[in-house]
This record gives structure tokens, sequence and C-alpha cells, in this order.
């Protein structure tokens, strides 16, 4: 079964324009096609999987960096719908925040410190339901770097599609004050409900 790429209902932006929501959707759209693609091919070449090992193992390889793009952008894109919605001041994410990061904009510096590094990838916030506490991590590839089986709360992309457009190729720290600018917390909230549930 192919996957088929998701419709986003986003409001005008401040800070990133339409036409970088533009780009960035179609190129969201490419790595679904590029994983349907690929995963067309498996069953072909793993008829003969030692003629076509090499082969093989590039499609591998690329595939989950495929997938990877596709089920990121889909964690990115909704955290723009409904337009910006401030944290909450109260309640379980609040708490939990409060415990690791005293207060959320301790948590955003955080994420912005690594959204700033340099080399493009992502900036993610993880939930881990096991210790009861978030984990920040950075994945450049988007498929390598992950915190294994904790679910995304928050997923920041910093690959220069995302700001070059709007800021240039110095721009990565204006565009990282417009993501959290425009960010809408109560699906971020909606997504820590979900993990700690």
């Amino acid at each position: 079964m192919e996957y088929v790429a998701k419709t986003f209902i986003l409001p005008a932006l401040d800070g990133i324009s339409a036409k970088s929501i533009e780009e960035h959707i179609g190129l969201y759209q490419g790595y679904v096609k590029n994983f349907n693609a690929m995963s067309a091919l498996l069953p072909e070449y793993a008829k003969d999987s030692e003629k076509h090992a090499h082969a093989l193992a590039e499609l591998i390889r690329r595939r989950s960096f495929e997938f990877g793009g596709m089920r990121l952008h889909e964690l990115y894109f909704p955290q723009f719908e409904g337009g910006a919605v401030a944290a909450s001041t109260s309640g379980a994410f609040f708490d939990a925040v409060a415990k690791d990061y005293h207060k959320i904009e301790y948590l955003v510096e955080m994420l912005k410190a690594i959204g700033k590094m340099r080399g493009p990838g992502w900036a993610i916030l993880y939930w881990d339901p096991s210790s009861q506490q978030f984990q920040t991590g950075f994945t450049g590839e988007q498929h390598m770097g992950h915190f294994v089986t904790l679910p995304i709360i928050l997923a920041l992309d910093v690959w220069e599609h995302a700001f070059l457009i709007d800021y240039g190729a110095q721009g990565k720290g204006k565009y990282i004050d417009a993501f959290f600018k425009n960010l809408n917390w109560g699906a971020i909230e909606r997504r820590f409900q979900q993990a700690s549930a």
C-alpha cells in the first residue's frame, strides 16, 4: 500500500512566507513519492539479493532517509495549524516542563540552541514515558540520531530549505525565532498527552 501525502491547513505565518511553505510542502511530497518508488523496487531486488547487493543496500539506506523526512514533516506542519497559541500555564505539560526545565522559556532556549548548531537537521523534543522526562536531541540525517522508541513532541526543521527563501544562508536564527512565534503549543500539548497517557 502506498503512502499518501497529507494536506495541511496552514494560516498565514509571521516571518515564514507562503512561498517558503509552498516549496517546503513540495519537498515533503517528494519524500512521500520517493519512499513509495523505492518501496516498489524492493520485491524485484529481493529476488536476487546477491546480484543486487550494492543497489539494495543503497536503496534500503536511502529509503529510511525518505521515510524519516516524510514523518518528521508530518509532525512539523501541523504545529502551525490553527495559528499561534501560547503554552498553557497549568496542566500536565506545564508541570512536566517545570520539572525538567523550570519554565517553558528555558525549554525554548534549549531547542533554539540545538537548532542553531552548525549543519542541517532537526531539533527535536521527545518524551520518555519510562523515566517520565523530556529528552532533547538533534538528527542531521532524519533517520539517524534519534532516541529510539521515544515519541516526538516537537519537531523543528533546520534544514536550509526551511529558511533559505525568507532569510538566506545565514538566516537560521531568524527563522527559528519565527518558528516559535508561529507555534501552536496546543498541538504540542496534545502530543504530550498522547505520549504520557
